[in-house]
């Protein structure tokens, strides 16, 4: 019978009326009469019964757990066991679990499911007595009624309080589904066909009933999806809140509606924090570490795959769907389009195939998304997995070629590069490799299964001719895979000299303050350009190739495609109709894109595998730390840190980085419970000493004893302090306790500095302690380690960045005080007679050797000489605070060494944030923004042509579709006189001509965005560069090296993309509804209304995802920030042993930047699915009108059916790509918000000194003015820490903001002189040297301007290189201290020059700053402070001796007294409570001879008077 419904004017009744016309046999209760088709459903029902019981039955048994329990009984099932034993261990795994709980919409809604179960109880003993009474076959109905009683009494048990009620609800679920489907095969199916079977007919009920009863199945069934699930934590005795995601049920857990919530709030109001759900805990970091931790195999490979084996198991799965469902809509417009041109004999409805119009869509989506929500979850697992193994194994190794806070010379850095370096990249990089290749398990399942079905389908289409154009489409495909390897070199190119240019950026950020402080910023800012013209060159290579793959990989599947289509014209003589020549374009759009994707992900998989196999030469290969310190005491028992005839090297003996350094048959033992002090000149081994202490050292021989159990607190020369309160850096994860705390505080001279911050301890430091004096850094480290209550203190020269006052207070109040009474206290120190009575041993190092190893009392002759000097000096700097110490710093502020301000608030007036978390912005992207952009590219000239560009782009595109439509109705309309060689040649050419006029646009578009790239990098780098210097002390130096990368990567390659893919979707739009509702009026209404429905949801999306992407960025750069915190101070956690608590900070980090960056993730997810019902509405209309409309052509109706597909596409891409570019315009606004920063005086040509200025050193400040001599005088500074010395100098240089007075220079006001020229012509020597990557020659000398003998001869001045081997570059210097290695001009210096000691990198900053520039004024802040006293003595004799300084002068700020004795001047700086204020200024005679006077008090408080008197009369000031 042919039911006519599903054809086009068919009839509703048809369907609903009882097949009464055919003949029905009586079998009645027998089974008889029962035909095989009834017996199987029946055995089905049976089965599936059975099933149900023996699952029960089975489960009762293995358990012992009885069906009906007491009241208080706890349920056997523990779920999720594995996550449970990965977090506690398997030994912790507890037996028993509460029930699972019936209550709340769970309740609700079985209700509703068992009143369901009930009504079809109920519709079927109807049915069943209907049949009876009408003698009809009721077998079938008597099974189908018990087994649905069967299924309401298990359904009905969930109710009682039973361990079952999980497998009851699944088995209801999937139970309930059998006569459903059972169903809907008998009765409804066969009346889809329009000539079923008669048998089929027989079996197929009818009338109110049947469809009664599969509507309560359908419902019923939608109870299920709709319940919510229940949560089973990862831990069920925890007090965690389940994430909506994991209580959703399912109909909203596969649409994403549990984000619906976050959107609405976006759409109300700009996101926050807050608002985010929590992450599940099945997604947690600390979870997946210790997954990772029990899975760990020889390889990250082999760890990977078995750590997310099951991740990697349902991403395949779903691929294999995507690939299946990807030919639902092809196939049903095939199908549709064949109907409509009677080509060929239809076995279904039509209808059925509007029906796949509008499912195929959503069920392609369904699983689409569920791959990619799959593969996006496992990034989330893998970085944090990940991210956790660096931490723990970068805790773990040893730094060589850094040469954290080594004591040594001329290092070779390693071949491999800075593991610093390494780290930081496969943090970023690498991992996103990882995450990039996701896409290789979609390879796996749809490439396969697509090429397959679509070479069948193009089989069955066009017969012979298909393989034509497949085997042209493998034979070509080699070529876009080469050129992708040409473009795979061309990118790795890109990717090293972007890195180069970050790598210099970084470099320049972190010596901002140097290059300010000479004036550099235009030789830097070339360099910088250097670096990025080389990086435009080779993006510009890249585009390029890009284009040509692009136009190859375009072009040579339209040749594969025409080849094909002109043999099956021209050979075959087959008509090229529209359900074919659509069909076909379909699916050879298919082909192309699965042998194109498959040529992209393999390149992705091979970047993978190279950042998988640098991780894992990391993780698993890289050297530790080897347990060569033990901790010999017994219980109870306390033993001193000790080596027992070791002998120690940096690293492995004849490696390519080993420069011989040793510590040698090193035999000593600190005093337990007592001072031991290690002392010796610069580059002797004291560093390396405490560092082979704590293990950071290789022990080639001997022992070392180091009493761990008690804990060892540590404070290095360079203070390591945190971006946090000056609190939390002294707590450092040591419970607070009041009296203790401050009691520190005052041992450490930290009381007054509070007093001046502007919220007291909890004033912020900022990064690397920034806002801090060199003096108040090394008292927070300082305070930190006696603060801790471990029994071992090791001190790494903390003393010397401190004045002598200061030092005094530490050590009579630390050293000598109750504080660290009874604890065994090492100190690295010059400083020896300040803490000789203390001491109860003296180390002396000389060479890597210990010299004499005894009490103060019994050092040897010659080294009693160099303490004797010492002394001297030393007594002089304590006494010289004698009148001074006393008065508080009120004027001291955190930053006062940098900002010059000397009027701090008062504790408590402020909040002490220093540097203020990153702003973002809220609310969506105004035009205004994207205008300010696009005039970059070059003026409306350039917009209108690039607009033109893509508006015939977007015609050729329809054109091309049109042509198909024109020619297939050629053979309607024509049969047998179509001109194939004239239609298929202009198919071509239209093909050709479009592609190349997308090549052209594309061209274009990137030209004009690389030109408007490289103008706003330009800009960016001068404005950051010329920012006042406070900015570089608020803003941390990752923060602007994010905007410096990330936000330059983003304008570099993704902004002007995204603009160009907005403006090309939205003519996309635009036109095809213009096109098929010129065509096709009746697609009008549902093009506007699936237009409006789908802009509504992108604008819902776009406003939430641009809120979670704005907190995402702001989340990334604190775990960034961790990391690089446990980088840089690795020695300092370590030795303080609290590698675990780093640990779990960062798993905390991890998660909270996991919560946003889920969010983002499944948002895509949530406006997916959502387009892709927008795209079944119009396709499920576009086949309603094709159907019921009268007089349009097959050609007219495919080319319409096409574009409405690609009509739901054009939205969703224009959604996605109207988002993306939201969010990159953010980069666009963090980058031009600092193109408009603040900058310091822009130089003018009246303000440019004459080019011999400064002839002389001639100085005026304020109300006083100083005119020197002809020879250059030399200028001492004294005062203590918050006088203003520092700011004194820097106002010298601009630095500060000069509010009243004046400062001269050689007779020109300096607020009359250009910045960077009054830069370039004085030098200022900082207290914290700051050396450049590269050798020791490019240091002294940045820019090549100077000789290499004037630079040897710098070296050799200042005591870095040896006279008598001055020669050839290469051969000359002199033996370091350790007698092996020499530093010569071609020496290596690592970043920060790491690989040098503290006090050979002042030396080298001094020959730089004073013998290499040979300015006029030369000031010197502390610039020795970390060097011995006969180096300092060396550096004294200089100022004498070259004639370099003729007609110079210098102005040197110092603690030692013997320092400035033999200068022209000194200044006494003393603090009133109103800022630094001038005590005394006059020679250094005069002063001695002033009774009345600071400075004489200082000097006979000394008990040197006579001495000091004698040096000031040898002095060039006696006398004048």
């Amino acid at each position: 019978m042919n039911h006519a419904l599903f054809a086009q004017g068919g009839s509703i009744k048809e369907f609903l009326r009882p097949n009464d016309m055919l003949e029905r046999p009586f079998a009645g209760g027998s089974f008889d009469g029962i035909n095989f088709e009834t017996r199987t459903r029946i055995a089905l029902l049976v089965a599936s019964a059975v099933a149900v019981l023996a699952i029960l039955g089975v489960r009762r048994l293995l358990t012992g757990v009885p069906f009906m329990p007491p009241a208080d009984y706890r349920s056997f099932t523990i779920f999720n066991k594995d996550d449970f034993a990965a977090l506690y261990g398997a030994d912790q795994l507890p037996s028993k679990v509460p029930i699972e709980k019936l209550e709340g919409a769970r309740r609700k809604w079985a209700w509703v499911q068992l009143i369901c179960l009930i009504g079809l109880v109920v519709a079927d003993a109807v049915l069943l007595g209907f049949r009876i009474t009408q003698s009809g076959q009721y077998v079938e109905e008597a099974v189908e009624l018990a087994y649905w009683a069967f299924m309401l009494a298990i359904f009905a048990f969930r109710f009682y309080a039973t361990p079952y009620r999980p497998i009851l609800f699944l088995l209801s679920c999937l139970g309930c589904l059998v006569p459903m489907v059972l169903v809907l095969h008998r009765d409804i199916w066969p009346k889809l066909l329009i000539d079923p079977p008669r048998e089929r007919m027989v079996d197929a009920r009818a009338g109110w009933g049947i469809y009664t009863r599969a509507a309560l199945s359908v419902f019923l069934e939608a109870c299920f999806v709709l319940t919510p699930r229940e949560w089973y934590p990862v831990d069920p005795f925890s007090t965690d809140v389940a994430a909506p995601e994991q209580t959703a049920p399912v109909i909203e857990y596969f649409s994403y509606s549990w984000l619906t919530r976050l959107v609405t709030i976006a759409w109300k109001r700009d996101i926050e924090a807050a608002d985010f759900d929590p992450l599940p805990d099945y997604d947690r970091a600390r979870l997946w570490f210790n997954k990772y931790e029990l899975n760990k195999k020889s390889t990250a490979l082999k760890t990977m795959f078995a750590l997310f084996r099951w991740d990697f198991l349902y991403m395949t799965l779903f691929s294999f769907a995507v690939g299946a469902f990807q030919f639902i809509w092809p196939m049903s417009m095939r199908e549709l389009l064949a109907y409509i041109e009677k080509s060929k004999v239809p076995v279904i409805t039509p209808w059925f195939w509007v029906g796949g119009l509008f499912f195929g869509p959503i069920a392609t989506a369904a699983v689409w998304q569920g791959y990619i929500f799959n593969s996006t979850r496992l990034i989330i697992r893998i970085k944090a997995a990940f991210t956790q193994a660096l931490l723990e194994k970068t805790l773990k190794i040893r730094f060589t070629s850094d040469e954290k806070d080594a004591e040594k010379a001329g290092n070779q850095p390693s071949s491999m590069g800075s593991k610093v370096g390494r780290i930081n990249n496969m943090m970023s990089s690498d991992l996103q490799q990882l995450a990039d290749a996701r896409e290789f398990f979609m390879l796996v399942g749809t490439v396969p299964i697509e090429i397959i079905l679509a070479v069948i389908f193009l089989y069955d289409l066009l017969g012979w001719s298909s393989l034509v154009g497949v085997a042209l489409m493998i034979a070509t495909i080699f070529v876009p895979v080469v050129l992708a390897k040409f473009l795979a070199r061309i990118q790795k190119r890109l990717r090293e000299a972007t890195d180069r240019r970050i790598g210099l950026m970084v470099e320049t950020m972190n010596s901002v303050r140097i290059i300010k402080y000479f004036g550099m910023e235009k030789p830097f800012l070339n360099r910088i350009a250097e670096k990025r013209d080389s990086e435009l060159k080779l993006s510009l290579i890249s585009a390029v190739y890009n284009l040509t793959y692009h136009t190859i990989s375009t072009l040579l599947p339209i040749f594969n495609m025409l080849a094909t289509f002109g043999i099956y014209t021209k050979v075959m003589k087959q008509p090229l109709t529209a359900s074919i020549a659509f069909t076909a374009i379909s699916l050879f759009d298919i082909l192309r894109s699965q042998f194109t994707w498959m040529a992209f992900v393999s390149q992705q998989v091979l970047y993978a595998f190279v950042s998988l196999d640098r991780i894992d030469k990391f993780l698993n290969h890289e050297e530790e730390l080897e347990q060569s310190v033990h901790d010999n005491s017994m219980e109870g028992e306390y033993r001193p840190p000790a080596f027992k005839h070791a002998t120690l090297s940096w690293c492995a003996p004849g490696s390519e980085d080993d420069n011989n350094f040793r510590l040698s048959d090193i035999n000593v033992e600190c005093v337990p419970r007592g001072l031991t002090v290690i002392s010796g000149p610069v580059g002797s081994g004291k560093t390396s000493f405490l560092m082979g202490i704590l293990g950071e050292m290789r022990l080639l021989k001997g022992e070392i004893n180091l009493p761990r159990k008690s804990g060892i607190a540590f404070a290095a020369q360079a203070p390591w302090l945190q971006c946090d309160t000056v609190r939390n850096n002294i707590l450092f994860g040591t419970e607070y306790s009041e009296q203790r705390y401050q009691k520190v505080v005052e041992a450490c001279a930290l009381a007054a500095d509070f007093e001046a911050f502007d919220a007291g301890d909890e004033t912020e430091i900022g990064e690397r302690g920034v806002s801090l004096s060199g003096g108040q850094k090394a008292r927070i480290a300082l305070a930190r380690a006696v603060y801790s209550p471990a029994q071992t203190v090791i001190l790494d020269d903390v003393l010397s960045a401190l004045d002598a006052g200061t030092s005094k207070i530490v050590v009579e109040k630390c050293l000598k005080g109750d504080i660290l009474s009874g604890r065994t206290v090492v100190l690295v120190t010059h400083h020896l007679s300040l803490v000789a009575t203390t001491a109860k041993k003296v180390v002396v190092l000389a060479d890597g050797c210990v010299v004499s190893d005894c009490t103060p009392q019994e050092l040897p002759a010659d080294i009693i000489g160099i303490l004797k000097q010492d002394a001297q000096d030393a007594k002089a700097e304590v006494m010289e605070s004698a009148a001074i110490i006393d008065v508080p710093p009120k004027s001291a502020t955190p930053n006062g060494a940098a900002n010059g301000n000397t009027n701090g608030k008062t504790n408590g007036k402020g909040t002490g944030k220093l540097v203020m978390e990153e702003a973002y912005g809220s609310g969506r992207m105004e035009m205004r923004v994207v205008w300010e952009y696009l005039s970059n590219y070059g003026g409306a000239v350039i917009i209108c042509l690039l607009m033109l560009f893509n508006l015939a782009d977007q015609l050729g595109g329809l054109a091309n579709q049109y042509y198909v439509a024109l020619w297939s109705d050629e053979y309607t309309n024509h049969p047998g006189h179509v001109n194939i060689d004239f239609w298929l040649g202009l198919y071509g050419a239209v093909l050709v001509g479009t592609t190349l006029l997308d090549v052209g646009t594309y061209g274009a578009w990137f030209y004009f965005q690389w030109l408007a790239a490289k103008k706003l990098h330009a800009n960016l780098v001068k404005s950051v560069l010329y920012s006042p210097i406070r900015f570089f002390d608020t803003t941390p130096v990752g923060r602007i090296i994010n905007r410096l990368s990330n936000d330059v990567r983003a304008i570099d390659g993704k902004l002007g993309p995204y603009l160009l893919q907005c403006i090309m979707q939205a003519l996309e739009i635009v036109m095809r509804v213009v096109v098929m509702s010129g065509l096709i009026p009746a697609f009008l209404v549902p093009t506007v209304t699936v237009s409006i429905l789908g802009i509504a949801c992108g604008m819902m999306y776009a406003k939430a995802q641009i809120g979670v992407k704005r907190i995402l960025s702001i989340r990334e750069s604190p775990l960034m920030s961790h990391f690089g915190d446990a980088i840089n101070g690795i020695v300092t956690i370590r030795a303080f042993q609290c590698q675990d608590r780093f640990m779990n900070e960062n798993i905390k980090r991890i998660d909270d930047f996991s919560i946003p960056n889920e969010a983002y993730f499944n948002l895509n997810r949530w406006i997916g699915i959502r387009i892709s019902w927008c795209t079944a509405l119009i396709g499920g209309a576009a086949g309603f009108i094709t159907l019921v409309s009268k007089g349009f052509s097959p050609g007219l109706i495919g080319f319409s059916l096409t574009n409405s597909l690609a009509f739901s596409g054009s939205v969703l891409s224009g959604v996605r790509y109207l988002n993306a570019l939201e969010v990159e315009m953010n980069s666009y606004e963090r980058v031009n918000e600092w193109v408009k920063l603040p900058e310091e005086e822009t130089p003018t040509k009246e303000k440019e000194p004459p080019a011999a200025w400064p002839t002389q050193g001639d100085v005026q400040v304020r109300e006083l003015s100083v005119k020197y001599s002809a020879d250059g005088p030399e200028i001492g500074v004294v005062g203590r820490t918050g006088a203003g010395k520092s700011s004194l100098a820097l106002s010298l240089l601009r630095f500060t903001h000069i509010s009243n007075g004046s400062v001269v220079i050689n007779g020109r006001d300096i607020n009359n002189t250009n910045l960077e020229a009054l830069r370039r012509r004085i030098t200022i020597i900082p207290q914290d040297p700051v050396l450049f990557s590269g050798t020791i020659r490019s240091n002294l000398d940045p820019f090549g301007e100077t000789d290499d003998t004037e630079l040897q001869a710098a070296l050799e001045s200042c005591g870095l290189a040896d006279p008598s081997e001055a020669g050839d570059s290469q051969s000359s210097g002199t033996s370091t201290p350790t007698g092996t290695k020499r530093i010569t001009l071609d020496t290596p210096v690592t970043s920060e020059g790491s690989n040098l000691s503290q006090g050979q990198r002042q030396l080298l900053a001094f020959a730089r700053g004073a013998l290499v520039r040979r300015s006029k004024l030369v000031i010197l802040d502390e610039a020795t402070s970390s060097t011995d006293m006969k180096t300092d003595e060396r550096i004294r004799e200089l100022f004498n001796s070259n004639g370099n300084f003729v007609d110079s002068s210098f102005i040197m700020i110092a603690h030692r007294l013997r320092t400035v004795m033999q200068f022209d001047r000194i200044l006494v700086l003393d603090n009133k409570g109103n800022g630094g204020e001038v005590a005394e200024f006059d020679t250094p005679l005069n002063l001695l001879n002033n009774e009345d006077g600071i400075f004489h008090n200082l000097a006979r408080k000394s008990n040197e008077f006579e001495e000091l008197l004698a040096l000031a009369r040898l002095g060039r000031g006696c006398g004048r």
